[in-house]
């Protein structure tokens, strides 16, 4: 059994079908992704889509949670804050029905297998911090935890079991702006973690980005590229 583990692709079209067709000539056995699947990007319907038509499960991101709430005012005292809530609501806005029912439909973590829980941040909060640092104890009768949320990939290794973190298929943050991804394979007595990086078309993601208009787009743009947060 493998399964493959994608993550935080926020609207970048280009990057999750990248990681998804690249998993699918891996020969998985089956697919999940860690949420945060349309918010900050272009391409929020579309992405939406692709996991819809390909039966992908997914659980429900801190972002794809904010989408399903009432615009918020951006706060004049904060220019970062205020950039990120035009940005959400343009994404809010371009939300089609059948989307916001998806994303409503989201649960907050999936059991893909025995021994297997994927989550967002944390085990219980969406919103939680889990890095590389962190030393997270793991469910009764779970082996591996995937998560994503950070845009960064990793894997922690403890008595319990592993704890990894995907990454961003579409937005990474830790400088490579390829698609992160993760594939879990079951060992005799444990589940063994391994992640990837893999290519995709970037300069395909910043025209989509312009050509949607999108609120702060060249900023936008300059994330994309230097994959950086905001």
């Amino acid at each position: 059994m493998r399964i493959g583990v994608v993550s935080d692709p926020h609207g970048c079209l280009v990057g999750l079908k990248a990681a998804l067709d690249w998993l699918a000539k891996e020969d998985v056995d089956t697919v999940v992704c860690a949420g945060d699947v349309a918010n900050f990007g272009p391409q929020p319907n579309e992405c939406i889509a692709l996991l819809a038509e390909r039966n992908i499960p997914s659980v429900q991101g801190n972002s794809d949670r904010n989408l399903l709430l009432p615009s918020a005012a951006a706060p004049q005292d904060d220019v970062r804050a205020s950039q990120l809530a035009a940005i959400n609501n343009w994404s809010r806005e371009k939300l089609t029905p059948a989307s916001h029912q998806w994303l409503a439909s989201l649960p907050p973590s999936l059991a893909p297998e025995e021994g297997v829980l994927v989550v967002h941040g944390g085990l219980d909060d969406a919103d939680e911090i889990v890095d590389a640092e962190a030393r997270p104890s793991l469910p009764a009768g779970i082996s591996i935890v995937a998560a994503g949320h950070l845009h960064v990939p990793f894997i922690i290794r403890t008595g319990q079991g592993v704890w990894l973190n995907a990454g961003s298929a579409g937005r990474p943050c830790d400088g490579d702006p390829r698609a992160a991804l993760a594939v879990l394979e079951k060992q005799p007595k444990s589940w063994k973690a391994s992640l990837h990086r893999v290519s995709f078309d970037l300069e395909a993601a910043v025209q989509a980005i312009r050509k949607a208009k999108m609120p702060y787009a060249e900023r936008l743009v300059e994330t994309q590229r230097q994959a950086c947060w905001w």
